[in-house]
C-alpha cells in the first residue's frame, strides 16, 4: 500500500453489501475523494457481487475472529498499523469507535466522527447477555472519540440532542441526513402480485417487522393484498419472523426476498402500493435516533410511505403530506392506516407526488454531498 493518501474513510462494516449503510458509505467516501483526492477506504470485506466503483482506493481488512469485540479490536489494530505509514494524511473520517481510536493515535490527522449508531446502545439488542462492565468500557471509548474529534456528524436532531447530553459541544455537531437519488421507472418484476406493500432493509428488533406482520391479522378480508419483505440479511435471519407469521396464520400473505441488488430492489419498491417503516419505540430509535434510508428511497421511487410516528420520522416527512404515520408498536393502528391508503387512491397519488418533490428539493444525494463538502471546507479553514 502506498503512503501518500490525503484522507481516509473507515467503517467497521462489510462493504460493499446489501445494507443501507453501504449506500451511505458510498456517498460519503465519494465526496471525501472529491474534496481530498487520494482517499483510502478501509472496511471489512464485502458480501455482494456488486463491484466497488469510485476513484478512491478500497482496502478490505479481513479479520478471522467470530467474537464481535475481539474482531472490532483486531480491526482497530490493523487500521492503526495502516495509518502509521500515512504521513501526508489530512482527514480521518470514521463511522465507529473502532476506526476512531486508531485515527486518534495519529495527531497529524484531523478526526471526523460520523455517529450513525453507538455500540453501547445497539450491542444489548444484538447480544442480550453482554455485561454492564463491558458496556461501560465501550461507552468510555465512545466518550474519548466524541470529545477528541474535531467534528461530529450525525443523521438526526434526535441523536444530536443525545450527544449534547453526553457532553459534546453543540457547535461541534453537524446534522447530515441520509438521502436518495430518483431512479428511472422500470417495468414490474415477474412473479410478484399486482397488489402489495413492501418492507425492505434489516430485520433487527428495533425495525418493528414483527409489528408489520401482526398487522396482517387485521387485514384478512384483503385477500388479494400481500406483503413483500426484502431483507438485507441472509435467509436464516428471517426464521423467527417466519415462525411468527406461521403462528399468526398469515404466511400465505407474505413473500420473502433476500439480499437483492439495488436495481432489482428499486423495481419492487416502485410497483408497491406503499412501503412501511414500522420502527418501534426503544432507546435505539428514541434516544440514539436514526435517519431511515428506507423512507428516503421509498419517496424517491414515488412510493408512498407508512411510518411510525417518531421524532426521527417527523424530521423527514410531514404527516398526511408526504407520509401516513401510525402509533409505533400498534399493529391495529398500522392496519387502519393501510386500509385508509388502499381505499383512497387519490390520497396515495398525492403522497407519491409530494414525496418525490420532497426528495428533489431537500434530500438528493447531490444536496447531501454538497453539505458535506461545505463542512469539510469549514473544518479545514479552522
Amino acid at each position: 500500500m502506498r503512503s501518500n493518501y490525503r484522507s481516509v474513510y473507515i467503517a467497521f462494516d462489510q462493504f460493499p453489501s446489501f445494507k443501507g449503510a453501504a449506500t451511505h458509505i458510498t456517498q460519503m467516501v465519494s465526496q471525501l475523494q472529491t474534496d481530498f483526492p487520494d482517499t483510502l477506504l478501509l472496511t471489512l470485506p464485502g458480501k455482494t457481487i456488486e463491484s466497488v466503483q469510485g476513484s478512491y482506493d478500497h482496502f478490505p481488512i479481513k479479520v478471522e475472529e467470530t467474537n464481535f469485540l475481539k474482531r472490532a479490536s483486531l480491526f482497530s489494530h490493523e487500521v492503526n498499523n495502516i495509518l502509521s505509514n500515512q504521513y501526508n494524511m489530512i482527514f480521518g473520517h470514521f463511522r465507529d469507535i473502532w476506526g476512531g481510536m486508531a485515527v486518534l493515535n495519529h495527531k497529524h490527522i484531523i478526526p471526523v466522527f460520523e455517529v450513525n449508531g453507538l455500540p453501547s446502545i445497539e450491542l444489548p439488542y444484538r447480544y442480550p447477555s453482554i455485561s454492564r462492565d463491558t458496556l461501560k468500557k465501550v461507552e468510555a471509548l465512545e466518550q474519548t472519540c466524541l470529545l477528541k474529534s474535531e467534528l461530529i456528524i450525525c443523521p438526526s436532531q434526535t441523536i444530536r440532542k443525545y450527544l449534547e447530553q453526553r457532553g459534546v459541544q453543540a457547535e461541534k455537531i453537524e446534522v447530515v441526513t441520509n438521502g436518495a437519488d430518483i431512479p428511472i421507472k422500470n417495468p414490474q418484476a415477474e412473479n410478484l402480485p399486482e397488489n402489495y406493500m413492501i418492507y425492505f432493509g434489516a430485520l433487527q428488533p428495533w425495525q418493528g417487522v414483527d409489528v408489520l406482520i401482526k398487522s396482517l391479522t387485521y387485514l384478512r378480508d384483503k385477500e388479494d393484498f400481500y406483503l413483500v419483505i426484502c431483507s438485507s440479511h441472509k435467509e436464516k435471519f428471517a426464521r423467527p419472523l417466519k415462525k411468527l407469521a406461521e403462528k399468526l396464520d398469515v404466511s400465505s400473505r407474505i413473500i420473502w426476498k433476500d439480499q437483492l441488488e439495488k436495481n432489482e430492489l428499486n423495481v419492487m419498491i416502485q410497483h408497491a402500493r406503499f412501503s412501511v417503516a414500522p420502527l418501534i419505540e426503544c432507546s435505539r430509535n428514541l434516544k440514539q435516533g436514526c435517519s431511515p434510508l428506507k423512507i428516503f428511497e421509498s419517496l424517491a421511487n414515488g412510493t408512498p410511505v407508512i411510518a411510525s410516528d417518531l421524532p426521527v420520522v417527523r424530521e423527514i416527512v410531514v404527516s398526511d403530506v408526504e407520509a401516513k404515520l401510525f402509533r409505533a408498536g400498534r399493529p391495529a393502528d398500522l392496519a387502519k392506516c393501510i386500509r385508509i391508503l388502499l381505499d383512497n387512491p387519490d390520497f396515495l397519488e398525492t403522497l407519491s407526488t409530494n414525496g418525490i418533490e420532497k426528495i428533489r428539493v431537500q434530500f438528493t444525494w447531490e444536496k447531501i454531498r454538497q453539505r458535506m463538502s461545505g463542512i469539510y471546507e469549514k473544518l479545514l479553514v479552522y
